[in-house]
Formats: C-alpha cells, structure tokens, sequence
C-alpha cells in the first residue's frame, strides 16, 4: 500500500496535540516532514516549541539540531553540540556530518563577512573529532579536503601565504578510489587555486558526466535501490542535481550552476549543502 505522506503527518500532529510527552513521536514526524518536503522552517517550528521533551532522546533531539543547521541556526546548533553528551549507537556517526556543516556553514559566513580569524577558528574546530559526539576519527575522512579547503580559504584572507598553500595541498592531496564525489569538487577547487588548472577542470568535467548519468539512470527505480542507500529517490535526484552544480560552478558556468542548485533545492529541501550553494552564486 502506498503511503500517503500527508495523512501521515496529519494524523501525527493530531496526536502531538493531545499528547506532546513522547520525544519519539517528534522523531517520527520529522522523519515524516522530510519526506513530505517540508520546509525546514515548519519542522523547526514544532521541534523547538517542543525542545524540552525533544531533547529527552538523542535521535530526536539530533533531528532537532540538524534542522537548526538546516535553518542557518547555526550558534544554536553548535551550542548544542558542545554542550551535550550524545552516546554511541547504530547510526550515530550523523552527529558528526551535523557538527562539521554547522562549523563550516558558520565559518563561511564569517568568510564572506571578512572575518576571516573567527572564520579559521570554525574550519579548524569542524576538523575536530569531539569527544562527547563519542564519533571515532576514521581512516579515511571523508570531510578533510573540503574543511581544508575551506582552511585555506580563510588563511588566504588572513594573508597568510604559506599556511594556505599546505591547507590547499592537503585537500588536493590524499584521493583515493573511495572519495565521494562531493570530495572531488573541493580536491579539484584546490587543484584550481595550485594552479592545476587542467587536473581540476578533468574533475569539474567527470562530476557534470556522473551527475548526468546518475540523473538520466533515475528514471528508473532500480538504479535508486541498488545505490540509493535506503534514501528516497526524490532526495537521489537531489543529490545528481547537487552533483551537477557543483561541476559546472568548478568550470564557471555559473548560470547552469544555479539552476542545478536551484532544482537540488526545489526536490529535496533538506539539502543543506544544496541550500547554501544556491543562495552562494544568487
């Protein structure tokens, strides 16, 4: 039976409204919200109206500062993080992503604002693997070349020469056959500011093939359960769209990047990284 998303949130939000005590039931319409597409704004509204029992379990109150991100709440976000113990479990490695979007969507910010000094404390701290995230530092990070491009970046705005140079040659340095392709851009971003130029435009280009491919095999179902990872479709689609901008803004056609970014955003409202990079090139 096909699920109807918006019943579903209807009858959860009539069942918050006569009992708002169970933090799992937040949980469950948020996840809810997310497929439905809801802003990012509508489900902040109900998990912060109701942040005292939200905050009773992790996976919720995870949800919670995701959306925040998700919102540009970024110092709320971050003052929750550091703030809070989040224990080990299945699934749990999400906190961290949360951590380091919320750094370095911060430290952007900064960076546009020529606040580069507290912009470096940001790009360095979403280096970081905190303790009480209780998330182990893994092999192979797949963060690193775009928080150090983004530490080079605010290096850069510092004057700082040399210490921008290492920081653009770690993020170029280090690819292996595991990277995401989102690694690739900022790599390839690197590459670009080393002046190797033709290596990143090969990047910018194997990034638009990918995003092509990806969206074209979407037409089909199967393509999305054999990659799709359990995600909806819709938020695969998103990702291909996202993919696309990312190549085409690497090789300055900036109009094709935004409007990627654009159909990113439109399909799926929950991607954050979509969601900066269209208001980035408006």
């Amino acid at each position: 039976m096909k699920l109807d998303v918006g019943k579903a949130i209807e009858c959860y939000e009539r069942a918050i409204a006569i009992n708002a005590s169970d933090p799992r039931l937040f949980l469950e319409l948020d996840t809810l919200y997310e497929s439905g597409n809801v802003s990012p704004e509508r489900r902040l509204a109900v998990l912060e109206k109701h942040h005292t029992t939200v905050a009773k379990r992790q996976d919720s109150f995870t949800r919670e500062i995701q959306v925040l991100v998700l919102a540009g709440r970024y110092d709320q976000a971050i003052e929750h993080l550091a703030n809070n113990r989040f224990h080990a479990r299945e699934g749990s490695e999400r906190i961290h992503d949360v951590f380091v979007d919320a750094h370095l969507l911060r430290g952007l910010g900064r960076l546009r604002e020529k606040r580069y000094k507290d912009a470096l404390d940001d790009f360095e701290r979403a280096a970081d693997y905190p303790e009480n995230l209780s998330v182990g530092r893994p092999k192979n990070d797949p963060r690193a070349a775009q928080v150090a491009y983004c530490t080079a970046l605010a290096w850069e705005g510092l004057g700082n020469a040399h210490e921008a140079r290492a920081q653009y040659e770690k993020a170029a340095g280090g690819a292996n056959g595991a990277d995401p392709p989102e690694a690739r851009f900022y790599r390839a971003q690197a590459l670009a500011k080393l002046g190797r130029h033709e290596q990143a435009r090969r990047i910018f280009d194997g990034l638009i093939q990918t995003a092509r491919e990806r969206l074209a095999a979407g037409e089909t179902s199967d393509f999305f359960a054999k990659f799709g990872e359990r995600e909806a479709k819709r938020s695969r689609i998103a990702a291909a769209h996202y993919l696309l901008g990312l190549g085409y803004l690497g090789n300055g056609q900036i109009a094709q990047a935004r409007e990627a970014f654009r159909q990113a955003v439109t399909t799926d409202a929950a991607h954050v990284w979509a969601r900066y990079q269209a208001s980035a090139v408006e």
